[in-house]
């Protein structure tokens, strides 16, 4: 993999019935080179965690992350509202205790593969290189988005939606560790787990 720092995501990917709802909802929003579209290399996720690690130690994380998940069951997950942050659309999710508990103990485990200082070689750039943002963004997130700042959510996508939240619940087996492209996609599937089983990588 090119670059010694890979910028990475651990997150919940959506089964099929609530993938279905969110494509409809990024399809109202701009398209590339704006925007994106989820398909099979953008994948719609919950973040647990994003961090810049270490391309020699990602053996070494995923390992540390199935340690986690093993102790965890699907999660039931419910849409609470959309929300804007700055040019993005999100589908903001119920903060359960399981859920957060989860985030919580996946930060811990994964704090010494930290990186904070990546650059934009860590990211998918086939398509497009990331924004300045987006590098931003994985760089803060520990600091920024996580623990008591946490708010699980689904990047609908680039634009404004004036839109009712769908009422979506969905129970969240699947766990990936996703390296991450422009808008911070999970664009490659690095490993991946059920959650309590490992299922491949």
């Amino acid at each position: 993999m090119p670059g010694s720092l890979l910028a990475v995501d651990v997150a919940l990917l959506l089964p099929p019935a609530a993938q279905e709802v969110v494509a409809l909802l990024n399809a109202q929003l701009a398209g590339p080179p704006d925007g994106f579209r989820f398909d099979a290399g953008h994948l719609p996720h919950v973040t647990l965690v994003q961090q810049f690690v270490p391309a020699a130690d990602l053996p070494l994380a995923a390992a540390e992350t199935g340690a986690v998940l093993a102790a965890f069951a699907p999660l039931t997950l419910a849409a609470e509202r959309l929300a804007s942050s700055g040019p993005t659309t999100s589908l903001v999710l119920g903060a359960t205790e399981p859920l957060a508990d989860l985030h919580r103990r996946l930060m811990d485990r994964l704090a010494p593969f930290d990186m904070a200082a990546g650059g934009a070689d860590a990211f998918v750039t086939d398509d497009a290189p990331p924004r300045q943002r987006d590098v931003e963004w994985v760089t803060r997130f520990r600091t920024a988005a996580a623990y008591g700042a946490f708010e699980p959510h689904v990047t609908l996508g680039a634009g404004l939606l004036d839109a009712p939240a769908p009422g979506l619940e969905f129970t969240a087996a699947r766990v990936a560790l996703c390296r991450l492209g422009r808008f911070c996609t999970c664009r490659q599937v690095l490993a991946s787990w059920t959650l309590g089983k490992r299922i491949g990588t």
